[in-house]
């Protein structure tokens, strides 16, 4: 059973949460979208949008929006680590959208092109579940030209993502079969104390055994850290949410807005206030979805549940207090 503050359940209850793909650019006197919605043809057939990538993402983005929308899509080496690194010697500047906002707006400005592309991953324990490790992909496609972002998220539980703690010499056979390694990359570095070396993308035990005997003599407790190489390239699993997300924006860009003809119609919010079985009392659950459009302020509300359905009581605010 499951108790509501009834102030959050009031402000919950007819919010907006940008759950998932679309940032409105266009503002009530602002300058109209963009002459090229009115094509026949999907607006970015043909065009060119650069990727943001240091980590070979361009196979696991590029083919969803290329069979989609006919979007070419190319890569451009540009230092996404800057804007932050999993192994946290680089602090990530802002929240994940942001991030990949940021990302795709560097390899627009060392390229020149209107059009760029990036995705950014989260990986750690599930709000809901803390005890499962979630990857969270967000895919995001940023158009200067039309003043437009577009994004996406796919999220899973099949990510290998583990860590221990060893000496010098321990036997790690259990550790590199539940890592999945050779074909999961491995991190090594101090456990305790010294912040460096950080050893990346290692991939063969005579490696792994040299790294955690350098990292193990410069820690205080003598231990090296043994991680999950979370880098796109090094990661097998996670590239696999990588283009699940893709394929996702794919399907969004793929999608016009009835109103203007702009990519990117989705949801981009929820309405939330289901009766309670017994006093009617709206519990804080979803009772539709919004939909929307990037570039104009055309919204449609669908309906997630019938006018008829009821909450549990369990969650009732009022019965369950």
């Amino acid at each position: 059973m499951v108790c509501y503050d009834r102030a959050v359940l009031q402000r919950r209850r007819t919010a907006e949460a940008p759950a998932c793909g679309a940032e409105p650019a266009y503002q009530a006197g602002a300058t109209r979208p963009s002459r090229r919605w009115e094509r026949a043809e999907h607006p970015y057939a043909g065009l060119v949008a650069v990727l943001a990538t240091k980590h070979g993402k361009l196979p696991l983005i590029a083919p969803a929006l290329e069979e989609a929308v006919g979007l070419r899509v190319e890569a451009v080496a540009v230092d996404t680590d800057s804007l932050g690194t999993f192994t946290g010697d680089i602090a990530r500047p802002g929240p994940p959208l942001e991030t990949a906002i940021a990302k795709a707006r560097l390899g627009m400005s060392t390229t020149g092109h209107a059009l760029g592309l990036a995705s950014e991953g989260s990986i750690g324990p599930d709000p809901a579940m803390p005890f499962v490790t979630a990857d969270r992909e967000i895919v995001v496609l940023v158009d200067d030209d039309s003043g437009i972002v577009v994004w996406e998220s796919h999220s899973s539980w099949d990510i290998v993502a583990t860590a221990t703690s060893v000496g010098a010499g321990c036997d790690l056979g259990a550790f590199l079969a539940k890592a999945g390694f050779p074909e999961h990359q491995l991190i090594v570095r101090p456990n305790v104390g010294a912040i460096r070396p950080i050893h990346k993308g290692i991939s063969s035990v005579e490696q792994l055994s040299a790294a955690i005997a350098e990292c193990a003599a410069v820690a205080t407790d003598g231990l090296a850290r043994v991680e999950t190489d979370l880098r796109a390239h090094a990661c097998p699993s996670r590239r696999a949410v990588i283009a699940a997300a893709a394929e996702r924006l794919a399907g969004r860009i793929a999608a016009r807005c009835a109103a203007c003809g702009a990519p990117g119609w989705g949801r981009v919010g929820v309405l939330f206030g289901v009766p309670c079985a017994w006093c009617g009392t709206e519990v804080a659950r979803p009772r539709a979805e919004i939909d929307g459009c990037p570039a104009c302020e055309h919204r449609v509300t669908r309906p997630v549940v019938s006018p008829e359905d009821r909450a549990d009581p369990g969650e009732c605010p009022h019965c369950n207090p």
